[in-house]
This record gives C-alpha cells, sequence and structure tokens, in this order.
C-alpha cells in the first residue's frame, strides 16, 4: 500500500466506520453494531487481499500474526450478529493486542 490506491481508500473507510460504529455501541445509539461490523469487513478484507498477494511460503511470523488477528475480528462480528453472544469484545480486544505487539517486534526487528 505505497501508493494511494482503491485499497487505500477503503481500508481507512473501514477504520472510520469501526471508530464510528465503537463509538455508537458505547453510547447504546442505534446503528452501531452494522456501522462496526462494515468497518471489520471491510479492514479485515483489504488485509486479508494483500496477505494473500504473496505466496505462502514467503510468509515471515508476522505474517501469520495479522492473519489470526484478522480472523479473530471477523470472529467478533460472528459472536456479535450471528450468535448474539454479549462479550462478542474479547476477540477483538485480543486481535488488537496482538496486533498491537506484532507491529512493536516488527519495528524491532527491522532495527
Amino acid at each position: 500500500m505505497k501508493s494511494f490506491s482503491g485499497y487505500k481508500t477503503i481500508y481507512y473507510v473501514g477504520i472510520v466506520f469501526i471508530v464510528l460504529g465503537g463509538i455508537r455501541l458505547l453510547n447504546h445509539l442505534s446503528y452501531g453494531e452494522i456501522l462496526f461490523a462494515i468497518g471489520v469487513l471491510l479492514y479485515s478484507g483489504v488485509q486479508i487481499r494483500f496477505l494473500f498477494y504473496k505466496s505462502i511460503a514467503d510468509w515471515w511470523t508476522f505474517d501469520y500474526l495479522k492473519l489470526s488477528v484478522n480472523f479473530l475480528f471477523l470472529i467478533s462480528i460472528f459472536l456479535l450478529f450471528v450468535i448474539d453472544f454479549k462479550l462478542w469484545y474479547y476477540p477483538f480486544v485480543l486481535g488488537l493486542l496482538v496486533d498491537f505487539f506484532a507491529n512493536i517486534l516488527r519495528r524491532i526487528k527491522r532495527t
């Protein structure tokens, strides 16, 4: 995602929907779940698409972590909508933590 593209636009629109949906969820307003789910689907969809551009044989630990993070995000959407489980945010928060520490480890590995 070095140059500006449609994928980058979809990625950032997904982040905006996640933030707006999260704010609406925290304030118990209507349509918060839908905005949040659309944002996570856009965000995860773009990341998974870019992960599968390169062959799995070329993946490093960071790529596997990114894939697991995106699956955790999708599991949280499944728990939120399909099962209507009240603790749907556990896989989402776990995914955020894994993503955060994976980015830190990647930056440490570069230096």
